[in-house]
């Protein structure tokens, strides 16, 4: 194996990545930084300190698609690309930031800087310019006309970021002649020992993609790629298959169960068609599923079959706007309250499309009967996210804004307080095989009662011992953040009394109230779903003023 190591300057290293030079696929993580480590990415990069060494191998890479901080790139065939191994994250910062639009789902990438306290900060201030803005110098230009009130000082602060930003070298150290994909894995796993830890399941996806893609296999890999570049999580391989046939035969059922036969039916052309034109579909119905159904993940999903009949729907019709934008919406979690004897509407649901995209959405929100009983009532029994009513439970306890409490076992680099909606938490733990919920009193409150989510804390995995000590300490956690796990003053006194059965039965009316509101919320049973519909409101808490 022989090394050598190159400095390029970050545009240089940006325009690389538009080009497909860069492959990041094989080995790569979800994006999983937060604000904290991209403000200070650019606050080092601002003040010339080395931000580490990205590290590649270079071999050769087929003709190949795939996103990466929202941009799409496609990646010629070339003898000498360059895989990533060390540095996906410093990469994809770079690149999110440098292309981040206004209108951008991910904030993450979000990031101004301030004029006069000289700090890098997410999200826009006053006397801030946008870092997107500042790395060029066209757009830095038109922002300043576009800005009379900036004084001398602050144009001339402006440049000296921009110059900076483009004139930093970053080096780039390049393997070559590595022998086999087993070294290469190795290399991935000895380089990536330190940063945002490896879980277990990105050590497995490594050895999983650099020891066998079959010409079928690769069908849906960019799929399961692209749903973690967009934080969406990993999408299992049966469902990105689902999605991929729900584009390619948009006329016909989907499959629900082995849809891996009816994919490999395809000839090869049609299954890289499908993929080209499923890619686009996905994003459109990931971006709906989070920002205006309110479900951060693949795992909160409390049926995955929602995710392929929708990206046959993007496909089909486009970008879900208007009309259908709310019926879908309410689709979606009126299927998050079937009962088990109710999930027929399911296999309705992916049944051959209608023609029209009012008619389409139309007819999925007429396939789910009303829930049992009326009005729906949250199962508290149910604390486990193998079942779809312990992912409603954990949607409803994820609307008040629960932060974590206490640091995790299993994650690292967090902080107590750190709202657990964050990518850079919720993104590596609910990829994990870890569970949601964790047990807060030390003993079941009663041998004669089942489990009851009144026991319970969504939370990374942690102790209960140790929960229920910095709840209940002389110097206890602030009021905000324990009113986000549902935790007032009268069951934080419950506990401290270790009267654990009175604590549970009073946080299950909580939680009961809660998690039933957040639903209908949603679903809107009991209002009107022909005529004019009144848009849903995009605030979690704001309840919606329409009557029955």
């Amino acid at each position: 194996m022989r090394q050598r190591v190159d400095l390029y300057t970050l545009p240089h290293l940006v325009r690389m990545v538009e080009e497909g030079r860069f492959r990041v696929g094989a080995f790569s993580r979800p994006a999983v930084w937060g604000h904290r480590q991209i403000t200070e990415l650019f606050d080092s990069i601002h003040r010339g300190f080395p931000i580490g060494t990205i590290t590649v191998a270079e071999q050769p890479a087929g003709e190949e698609d795939f996103r990466i901080a929202g941009l799409h790139v496609h990646a010629p065939q070339d003898g000498q690309a360059w895989t990533v191994l060390d540095g996906v994250q410093r990469l994809t910062t770079l690149v999110g930031v440098w292309h981040h639009q206004p209108d951008q789902d991910d904030d993450r990438y979000a990031v101004w800087y301030d004029l006069v306290s000289d700090r890098f900060l997410p999200g826009p201030h006053s006397f801030t310019v946008p870092v997107s803005v500042a790395c060029t110098a066209d757009r830095l230009v038109s922002w300043i006309d576009e800005h009379p009130f900036l004084t001398e000082d602050n144009i001339a602060e402006c440049w000296r970021l921009h110059t900076a930003l483009t004139s930093y070298q970053e080096p780039v150290t390049v393997l070559s002649g590595i022998e086999s994909k087993e070294a290469s894995y190795l290399l991935f796993t000895r380089l990536n020992d330190a940063g945002v830890s490896l879980a277990r399941s990105d050590i497995t996806r490594a050895r999983k993609e650099a020891d066998a893609r079959t010409p079928l296999a690769a069908g849906e890999q960019p799929l399961i790629r692209q749903s973690e570049q967009l934080g969406f999580g990993r999408l299992p391989e049966a469902l990105a298959v689902q999605c991929l046939l729900a584009v390619a035969q948009p006329r016909r059922p989907i499959p629900r169960s082995a849809p891996r036969p009816h994919l490999d039916a395809l000839t090869a052309s049609a299954t890289r068609q499908a993929v080209e034109h499923t890619a686009p579909a996905l994003e459109g119905a990931l971006r709906f599923v989070r920002k205006h159904a309110r479900i951060p993940h693949v795992r909160l999903l409390p049926h995955p079959e929602v995710l392929p009949v929708l990206v046959r729907f993007v496909s089909l019709f486009g970008p879900l706007a208007g009309r259908p934008h709310e019926l879908l919406r309410r689709w979606i979690w009126r299927t998050a309250m079937l009962t088990p004897r109710q999930t027929g509407a399911l296999k309705e649901a992916m049944e051959a499309a209608e023609a029209t995209p009012e008619s389409e959405a139309a007819r999925l929100l007429g396939s789910v009967p009303p829930p049992e009983p009326q009005p729906f009532r949250a199962d508290l029994t149910s604390v486990t996210a193998q079942h779809p009513a312990g992912r409603l439970n954990a949607l409803g306890l994820l609307s008040a804004g629960p932060a974590l409490l206490v640091p995790s076992a299993s994650l690292t680099g967090d902080q107590p307080g750190t709202p657990l909606s964050v990518s850079s938490l919720l993104t590596p733990w609910l990829d994990s095989e870890h569970d949601l919920f964790c047990r807060l009193t030390p003993q079941p409150p009663s041998a004669l009662r089942p489990a009851t989510l009144g026991n319970y804390l969504l939370h990374p995995p942690a102790p209960s011992g140790k929960l229920l000590k910095a709840i209940t300490s002389q110097d206890p956690l602030s009021a905000s953040l324990l009113e986000g796990h549902f935790l007032d003053s009268r069951g934080i006194q419950l506990l401290s009394s270790h009267r654990y059965e009175e604590f549970v039965q009073h946080r299950e009316s909580l939680l009961t109230t809660a998690i039933a509101h957040r639903a209908q919320s949603f679903a809107r049973w009991g209002f009107k779903d022909r005529g004019r519909l009144p848009s849903l409101p995009d605030s979690a808490r704001e309840t919606p003023k329409e009557t029955p």
